[in-house]
């Protein structure tokens, strides 16, 4: 097994060289760096090319830039309120860079691959387009509360919110939990402390936004083939829960093996010629199936999407326990979270814990910033956290989490066909959704209950210990 598992990641891998050499990924004239008024940086760049980061670094008027000639590669990074120093190491962390000060014009920063005496050509400055990075960050909702009821309590949840002047929002069946929004923060905490004695009440948390994902770029390529079908036969086979956004049908590869999706809301985002994050993760998924196959071209494994954006920008931690209890009941195996939060919640991970002890295996991605730091739900114990390998395989990618919660490394790239045009993107997010498809496939293969799978997965695909 574990020399198939690697087998699996080393013909992705080479799919990804194969996307990088081709230097075929679209040009948008938008960068993402926000250099800030107390020196602090942001940044978030998904395959741009190096001549376009550094125009953009040259228009800041901090540095007379020169470049080695010919250094041609992408930068790919995502992080947020770094210093300068750390920031520049992060921008430029596959060439080397020095900067020589200069007390009368500008300092020179010297960029280059070999040697500093290459670096001679200058960077003609380019105007940005925008000076704020769309930061990938989660908020408290400030005027909600989430709260758990004892069912053996005879709480009236109509009554207890009219008590607290509060609004139920929404709720999860079957689990006593409801999101109670209030007129301001003030009155949330207020009503907070009152929450907090009384005796029928299990738990109050706070409820967190959770951003959409970044796009994928189109590419001037050809996906490679899916050879998968769904079977013919009509049997039960392994469930893969989607917890995203909508998945597309029409013009796609997944829509043989789709559910019917479960949506949160009266609508769904639907642009028929905008790719969804939601159906790069099913195709991912299925790349993920038939890659573990070997060579099986029918499965009866199906995608349970869950749709927990509908036509917002973002999400919220009580849509994301939601739409996971929506994908219980509907009778998800696997549970695949290409999705996260830096901030704990307790109603989530309780959702977890439940759909866990009825045997559902969950993967979530380990986050796109190298910090170190718990992401959740991927570093519940519960869940298996996934982060990306590098081009080669043999290191965890530079803008990936690889913190000591991450239990599994897997290629971090997806390609997905929508209306004959290929899209492409990086991230933990593949790395999750392909894992979530081996998954399956071991299990479906070898009709093993899934704490064996976990088993097999974390023990042949974990993160490389030499880092990025």
């Amino acid at each position: 097994m574990q020399m198939r598992l690697h087998h699996i990641i080393l013909i992705l891998a080479f799919f990804i060289i194969i996307i990088s050499a081709e230097e075929q990924i679209k040009d948008l004239e938008e960068i993402n760096i926000a250099w800030q008024a107390d020196g602090k940086v942001s940044a978030s760049i998904e395959n741009r090319p190096l001549e376009k980061v550094l125009q953009s670094l040259s228009a800041l008027e901090k540095w007379q830039i020169l470049v080695e000639p010919g250094l041609k590669l992408n930068v790919t990074t995502r992080f947020k309120n770094l210093s300068q120093t750390e920031a520049l190491r992060r921008l430029l962390a596959d060439v080397n860079f020095v900067i020589i000060p200069s007390k009368n014009k500008n300092s020179r920063m010297l960029v280059y691959q070999t040697s500093s005496d290459k670096a001679i050509k200058r960077v003609i400055p380019k105007k940005l387009t925008t000076t704020k990075t769309k930061e990938i960050i989660d908020e408290r909702i400030k005027n909600e509360l989430l709260v758990t009821l004892d069912p053996k309590s005879g709480i009236n949840i109509e009554t207890l919110a009219s008590q607290l002047g509060a609004k139920i929002k929404g709720k999860i069946d079957g689990l006593d939990i409801y999101q109670l929004e209030f007129e301001n923060e003030s009155d949330a905490e207020k009503a907070r402390l009152q929450l907090d004695q009384n005796d029928g009440v299990t738990a109050v948390d706070d409820n967190f936004t959770i951003n959409k994902p970044i796009a994928l770029d189109p590419v001037n390529l050809p996906a490679p083939p899916l050879n998968l079908r769904p079977s013919s036969a009509d049997t039960d086979g392994v469930i893969v829960g989607l917890i995203d956004s909508s998945v597309q049908k029409n013009g796609t590869q997944v829509a043989g093996f789709l559910l019917p999706e479960i949506s949160l809301f009266n609508s769904s985002l639907d642009k028929p010629n905008e790719l969804n994050h939601g159906t790069s993760m099913a195709e991912t998924i299925l790349r993920g199936l038939s890659a573990s196959l070997e060579g099986t071209e029918e499965t009866s494994v199906k995608i349970l999407p869950v749709d927990v954006y509908g036509k917002a920008d973002s999400t919220s931690t009580f849509d994301v326990a939601r739409g996971v209890q929506a994908a219980i009941e509907g009778g998800a195996d696997i549970i695949s979270l290409s999705l996260g939060s830096d901030h704990q919640n307790n109603l989530l991970k309780s959702v977890i814990q439940a759909g866990n002890k009825e045997g559902v295996l969950f993967l979530a991605a380990a986050g796109n910033e190298p910090t170190g730091l718990p992401v959740y739900p991927a570093a519940h114990s519960e869940v298996i956290g996934v982060t990306a390998l590098n081009k080669n395989g043999q290191r965890v990618a530079s803008y990936a989490n690889n913190a000591s919660f991450v239990e599994v490394a897997a290629p971090g790239v997806g390609v997905t066909v929508l209306n004959n045009q290929t899209y492409f993107g990086t991230g933990t997010s593949f790395s999750t959704a392909y894992t979530a498809g081996i998954a399956a496939g071991i299990s479906s293969s070898q009709g093993i209950p899934m704490n064996q799978v976990r088993n097999t997965i974390t023990n042949n695909m974990k993160p490389p210990k030499n880092g990025p």
